[in-house]
């Protein structure tokens, strides 16, 4: 679409100035050729934007396809997996030789991962870019379908780097979380996730319109606006994947702060490869392709 108004506009430019060049038309004229260029432009910039949806939407469509379909009697999934439940009492996390792969994808990227999570504690999963962190923690949310082994957690509640926020106030916003949450709620996790301060120099307070993709806050706030969501839903086993990936350092301390102080009587699973995201675990997992090759307690030699 750039190149081709690029070069609309470049031919019109030059047929503008051979016409006043030649005689051929008056300088008004020549003008017009370039307006009428610009504005034959306009109708496919909207068509592009729509292309481009469209992707995304086919994309979040074939995510989460596999949530909506109800299983069909007689029917036995295509995978080795064992039907998901609760673990045992006492565990919050309990995977056994699970392996998994992107949709599409022909080669699995986690490898016989087994891995138990005790209620109430906190588990760092470190590892290089490309090592499967976030592949395990979309399967542990339910993301990703296993293609074998078991995965049974209790309830939980995802928090990714990337905030999710949508084309609507904050109100409608936090209320994903949780649909009959009072105002009084949504102020009070706003004033434990920091947000609060900025939001009432606002006059219009939790009725702020914010635009696609969160526009009108800053990074910093958008990641201080899912925390509050991530606080309003309240799911006993938190998974957190690079909570403070690319924020400033006095920002990325805030929130993790913050989230250490609401994580109390919460299970744990970070994935990082931030010292101090890692610093908030007990317990440090390290993950090399697609396998849990170390399983560490904090305070022990490696």
């Amino acid at each position: 679409y750039g190149i081709g108004t690029a070069l609309t506009l470049g031919a019109a430019l030059l047929a503008a100035g051979w016409l006043v060049q030649t005689g051929g038309a008056g300088v008004p004229a020549a003008v017009l050729v370039v307006l009428l260029a610009l504005a034959a432009a306009e109708p496919f910039a909207a068509l592009r934007r729509g292309a481009l949806e469209a992707g995304r939407t086919l994309l979040a469509a074939r995510r989460l396809a596999p949530h909506w379909q109800a299983p069909q009697a007689g029917v036995v999934p295509a995978c080795d997996a064992e039907p998901e439940g609760a673990p045992a009492d006492g565990l919050a996390l309990d995977l056994q030789q699970l392996s998994a792969a992107h949709p599409g994808a022909l080669r699995s990227v986690l490898h016989g991962v087994s891995l138990r999570l005790a209620v109430g504690e906190r588990v760092a999963l470190v590892g290089a870019s490309g090592a499967g962190k976030s592949t395990l923690m979309a399967v542990v949310a339910g993301e990703i379908a296993p293609q074998a082994g078991r995965c049974r957690r209790i309830a939980h509640c995802l928090l990714t780097q990337r905030s999710e926020v949508f084309q609507d106030d904050l109100r409608g916003n936090l209320l994903l979380a949780a649909p009959d949450a009072s105002d009084a709620q949504l102020w009070a996790v706003l004033e434990a996730a920091g947000l609060a301060t900025a939001l009432r120099t606002r006059q219009a307070g939790l009725d702020t319109v914010l635009g696609e993709g969160g526009l009108g806050l800053s990074g910093g706030q958008l990641r201080r606006l899912a925390l509050a969501r991530l606080l309003l839903r309240d799911a006993p086993l938190w998974l957190l994947d690079e909570p403070t990936e690319a924020l400033d350092a006095a920002t990325a301390r805030d929130v993790l702060e913050r989230l250490c102080r609401a994580a109390a009587g919460h299970t744990l699973l970070i994935a990082t490869h931030l010292r101090r995201e890692a610093a908030l675990a007990d317990r440090l997992l390290q993950i090399q392709n697609g396998r849990l090759v170390a399983d560490l307690r904090r305070g022990t030699a490696a």
